[in-house]
């Protein structure tokens, strides 16, 4: 016989693959059409049993013609239809079965992609992401015309093409997997709910893709919607404030260490200046005329100003850098807000105030908190409603209030309007300054609100325009018999 015409050679040549298996489900038979199309090498499958080749279990033995789904050695899933016919042993009785295979996968695409194409083309046409509908198997079928600009593709080439194309080549392994555990439970997922995703366009560029997943029924079977968005552009923005804080914090870190550093070498020089002014006010090196003194009083004023706001400035960077330790310690309140009166009674006096503490119960409360921070706070408080009160007085005092102690600095001064209250305790603010008659730093009170702050209390502040102004610091009182702070 020609051997062009023997059995052997037409079945390899058939385009169909033939697979036959024993009864025990166990591969006898592989022809070169079910190489081509399952992947597996002839050598390859010979022997192995069906379920380790395609997950399932082994045909029966009655003839049958169905359409199944088949996994690929790559992994694809495709649509086969399967004829299945049973082969007897010599006495008749079932040996085995032979499947004669053919891949259905591009009908079965075309099928259902005019189906949602009818349903749902020129709705998903209209929407603003790209929109990719997989079917069961991770094919798609349907892709509408952002889909198609952002890949760089044409419909003909999306069609049929698994949705692991869209994506670097190493990410399609992984993404099998979790296509598959998604198909198998379905839900609405939001979108950036998901992965973090890189997209791949025709021409080979990758880029950063936030995916919506939607489940959808149809007479196919169940289906996924996927709405793509590029967002390469909030990336490179998102890099660009990761690039620029990195930039505000060397630069932040760079004015701390000048603030420390220029602070110290300024103060040094100021204090010898006011200390040998003082000395020349008290005349201790000889008496001065009236024109000496008024200078020599202009040097010691400007030189106490500008230490001052070297003071603060330096405060404030300690607590932005967060060197400040708070050293908690049981504070007499009383006896803390008599130092205060007795340090500012001069300034007052020098006005004609009243300089006054209420009396009442909660005087003698104690507090655990940090002495040094709450009495700076104390002073600049009661120094500023000073400042800012031409007539009248300045009263400090303390209450109770659930849990906390309230101290209070009352002043009878010009107030502060509604806009300027607003913004009252930002740095460098001196609302009460526009008219030029009241020097200061504009620091104090947002230095006052940022201690207050580390003292795990809260600075808030009430006024009236020339009605005066009250100031209130709330700091927990220690905890008795279990209570939470501030209950």
């Amino acid at each position: 016989m020609d051997p062009s015409f023997s059995a052997d050679t037409i079945v390899d040549r058939t385009p169909h693959a033939l697979v036959a298996v024993d009864a025990s489900g166990s591969v006898r038979f592989w022809n070169a059409g079910a190489e081509a199309l399952y992947g597996h090498p002839r050598h390859e499958a010979l022997g192995r049993h069906w379920a380790d080749l395609f997950g399932e279990p082994p045909p029966g033995g009655l003839a049958a013609t169905v359409e199944v789904v088949r996994r690929c050695r790559d992994g694809a899933l495709i649509y086969v239809e399967s004829c299945q016919r049973p082969l007897p042993d010599p006495c008749g009785e079932p040996a085995g079965c032979l499947c004669s295979d053919v891949d259905v996968t591009p009908w079965r695409v075309r099928r259902e992609a005019d189906l949602v194409e009818a349903l749902y083309g020129r709705l998903l046409e209209s929407m603003p992401d790209a929109i990719i509908v997989t079917d069961r198997i991770g094919r798609i079928i349907l892709a509408n015309g952002q889909a198609q600009r952002m890949f760089g593709r044409q419909r003909t080439s999306l069609l049929g093409d698994v949705i692991e194309s869209l994506m670097p080549a190493r990410s399609r392994g992984t993404h099998v997997g979790q296509r598959d555990a998604y198909l198998a439970s379905p839900r609405t997922r939001a979108m950036g709910q998901g992965l973090s995703l890189q997209g791949l366009r025709a021409s080979g560029e990758e880029f950063p893709v936030e995916i919506s997943l939607s489940p959808l029924d149809s007479d196919l079977g169940p289906l996924a919607m996927a709405a793509i968005r590029d967002v390469s552009d909030r990336h490179r923005v998102e890099r660009a404030l990761q690039e620029k804080n990195v930039e505000l914090e060397r630069a932040s870190r760079a004015k701390d260490r000048f603030l420390a550093t220029m602070s110290h070498e300024l103060r040094t020089p100021l204090n010898a200046i006011l200390g040998f002014t003082g000395l020349l006010l008290m005349r201790l090196s000889g008496p001065l005329n009236a024109e000496q003194e008024r200078q020599l009083g202009l040097v010691n004023t400007s030189g106490k100003h500008l230490l001052s706001l070297i003071n603060d400035l330096l405060d404030l960077a300690k607590i932005d850098s967060g060197r400040v330790e708070i050293q908690r310690e049981p504070v007499d309140c009383r006896a803390l807000i008599e130092d205060v009166i007795e340090t500012l009674r001069q300034a007052a006096d020098a006005k004609g105030l009243r300089l006054l503490l209420q009396p009442t119960p909660d005087l003698d409360a104690t507090l655990h908190t940090d002495r040094r921070a709450l009495q700076q706070v104390l002073i600049n408080l009661v120094n500023n409603a000073i400042k800012f009160t031409d007539t009248g007085s300045v009263e400090l005092c303390v209450t109770r209030e659930s849990g906390w102690l309230a101290l209070c600095v009352t002043d009878t001064g010009r107030g502060i309007s509604e806009e300027d209250q607003a913004r009252l305790f930002q740095p460098f603010v001196q609302v009460g300054g526009r008219s030029g008659l009241v020097e200061g730093t504009g620091l104090g009170l947002h230095l006052s609100l940022r201690l207050a702050e580390l003292l795990g209390g809260r600075l808030v502040m009430s006024s009236t325009p020339q009605a005066g102004s009250r100031f209130t610091l709330s700091l927990p009182l220690p905890l008795h018999n279990g209570d939470a702070p501030g209950s």
